[in-house]
């Protein structure tokens, strides 16, 4: 049996593609708690971002992102269990990168020798910059895993209600 694209009609007798829209719903209703995470570990160890002096900023350890993750799981009506799950993972990927984004402040004391000497060693910098590039991609990676544990520990339909939320308010917000 065909569809009207002539493609081979599914079995089961769902609409071709649903799960495939639920997955890609879940994918980012919960991007933004990565995000969030992320962002968050960044600023709250003195990384890019960061604000509010030193060690002071309100990252992802502080009062904003605490309120934007516990918004978002109410959003998606998750359980006292999934919320603990989903904390913990946040904690551990807090944890990580901040071990990973550590190394932000001897890289600015690095480059700030680098600038200040008489002649700049455009090789120095070159390789300073490739190093922080492979310290952002293993913290990226690292997000990136923390996110798709947090959206495993959601069912479709709470990453849908997720993704509406967002919808609602709209980007950048």
């Amino acid at each position: 049996m065909e569809n009207e694209n002539g493609a081979p009609a599914q079995a089961s007798g769902r609409k071709p593609g649903r799960t495939r829209n639920w997955l890609i719903a879940g994918a980012v209703a919960l991007a933004g708690v990565a995000a969030i995470g992320g962002i968050g570990a960044v600023q709250a160890n003195g990384g890019p971002g960061h604000f509010m002096g030193k060690g002071g900023g309100f990252g992802f350890g502080g009062p904003f992102a605490e309120r934007s993750i516990d918004r978002a799981l109410r959003a998606a009506d998750a359980t006292a269990e999934q919320e603990d799950k989903i904390w913990e993972i946040v904690d551990n990927a807090r944890s990580d990168l901040r071990v990973v984004f550590r190394d932000a402040r001897d890289t600015r004391e690095r480059l700030t020798a680098l600038l200040s000497a008489e002649t700049i060693d455009r090789a120095a910098v070159q390789s300073l910059r490739a190093e922080r590039i492979v310290t952002l991609d293993s913290a990226s990676h690292r997000a990136t895993e923390a996110f798709l544990d947090a959206v495993e520990v959601l069912n479709p339909e709470q990453r849908a209600k997720l993704l509406e939320r967002f919808r609602q308010r709209g980007p950048h917000r």
